[in-house]
């Protein structure tokens, strides 16, 4: 496979390209109040009553060989700031289970929603709805960090490489957050929101997304339907056409064309359940961008890049 589709591939991992290659034959939880671009005069966090320090760091580190991450953590808003020395490892998503659900119902839950098989791509949205909430993460890549904020409350969750779900040794790290609250979100310059726009996925931008700044990105999809956000940027002369034509050669449950196309590497927002948010900084330069929900519809299975989850946008 060419060096550079391999790669762009992978930047569409959780549309089900890692199934492809890797696949081995409760009451909902009260969910974290959402994190909000903070207003002149006012705390980051919307309604915080707990104090205003600035939110915590806390490091997750990959290499060819597994990863590093905390164990435990004080509720509040909390900085995951992300780092791998290998390609295609290192992106860490965190889960909240809902009470007494295991790890291991989880995982499965995760692997079928980011499949290629329409059937489990249905199935797994409810079994996932059942077994817990997505709250995020980031894509790196060796010379591309990023960090999310995500507000974390007592209880359990897990951070996990979306690279290693299906292998028989994933990397996940049970994180158990206990003691008081304190911290604020970062605010951030612009909101990209996933939403439905007349029963279509679509993307929208508010305020101005500028390099160096955190952006909030929001999952307002209905009930089941996960939504991502994986930034690319377009080299000159890359059209609206271009990329049409390309996201069109691309089969209606997440099978990659043949066709390298027109984008090379995306850093970006890992998975939110609906109703869910984080604060995301990005390694973003000026110039003109595109977003991808590389998810598909919890309802048939399909990508939601092929009914138009897309958008560009520029960055100042």
């Amino acid at each position: 496979m060419h060096k550079r589709l391999l790669r762009r591939v992978w930047a569409g991992v959780l549309g089900g390209v890692l199934l492809a290659v890797s696949q081995t034959a409760p009451a909902a939880a009260a969910p974290e109040r959402l994190p909000v671009p903070a207003r002149a005069g006012a705390p980051a966090w919307a309604g915080a009553q707990h104090g205003t320090l600035d939110s915590r760091v806390l490091e997750i580190h990959s290499t060819a060989d597994g990863m590093s991450a905390p164990s435990t953590a004080a509720p509040g808003p909390t900085t995951f700031r992300t780092t791998t020395t290998q390609d295609f490892t290192g992106w860490v998503g965190l889960a909240r289970p809902h009470e007494g659900v295991p790890w291991e119902e989880l995982r499965a839950a995760i692997g079928k929603v980011i499949s290629t098989d329409p059937e489990a791509i249905i199935s797994g949205s409810g079994e996932l709805e059942e077994a817990g909430t997505l709250l995020g993460g980031t894509v790196v890549y060796p010379d591309l960090p990023a960090s999310f904020t995500q507000i974390l409350r007592p209880g359990t969750y897990f951070l996990f490489d979306y690279h290693h779900v299906n292998s028989p040794e994933p990397r996940v790290q049970r994180l158990v957050v206990s003691g008081a609250f304190s911290g604020r979100v970062p605010s951030a310059s612009a909101t990209l929101t996933a939403t439905m726009d007349g029963g279509e996925p679509r993307f929208t931008v508010s305020g101005t997304v500028r390099a160096g700044r955190p952006i909030l990105f929001r999952n307002h999809m209905p009930a089941r339907q996960l939504a991502e956000a994986v930034v690319f940027p377009l080299e000159e002369g890359v059209t609206e056409e271009d990329l049409v034509a390309w996201f069109d050669q691309f089969g209606d449950h997440g099978r990659f064309p043949d066709d390298p196309g027109p984008l090379g590497n995306g850093p970006g927002a890992l998975p939110l359940s609906p109703g869910h948010s984080q604060v995301v900084e990005l390694p973003l330069e000026p110039g003109p961008h595109v977003v991808i929900n590389w998810f598909k519809d919890a309802e048939d299975g399909v990508m939601f890049l092929k009914k138009g989850q897309y958008e560009i946008f520029e960055v100042r």
